[in-house]
C-alpha cells in the first residue's frame, strides 16, 4: 500500500512538471510572436529608415487594399483611366524596393 502512495505522488509531480513546461512553452512562443511554431523561423524586426518610395504610377492612381504578405507587403491599385484599371505593387518593406508590378490580363 505503501509503494502505491509513493506512485501516486512520483506520477502526480511529474504531471504537474509536464503542465508547467507546457505552459512555459506556449508563453515563451507568443511573447515571439508565434514565428517559430508556424516554422517561419527566427525574423529580425524591421527598422526600415528608407523615406519616401516613389511607385511612379499613373496621375489618379488609388490605393484599394494593403496586405502582408510573408516578408513583402502587396498594394492593390486601380485607376480610372483606360487600359490601367487595376495593378498588384510588390514591396520590400526592409528596403522600399519594389519587387514587381502585376498587372491582371496583359502578357
Amino acid at each position: 500500500m505503501r509503494a502505491l502512495k509513493v506512485i501516486v505522488v512520483v506520477l502526480g509531480i511529474a504531471v504537474l512538471a509536464a503542465f508547467a513546461t507546457l505552459v512555459a512553452v506556449i508563453v515563451n512562443r507568443a511573447g515571439r510572436g508565434g514565428d517559430e511554431a508556424a516554422g517561419a523561423g527566427a525574423r529580425p524586426p524591421i527598422h526600415a529608415s528608407w523615406g519616401r518610395v516613389m511607385l511612379d504610377q499613373p496621375a489618379g492612381t488609388r490605393i484599394q487594399s494593403v496586405t502582408a504578405s510573408g516578408n513583402l507587403i502587396v498594394l492593390q491599385l486601380y485607376t480610372l483611366s483606360p487600359g490601367q484599371d487595376e495593378r498588384l505593387v510588390v514591396l520590400d518593406p526592409a528596403t522600399g524596393a519594389v519587387n514587381g508590378i502585376f498587372v491582371p490580363g496583359q502578357r
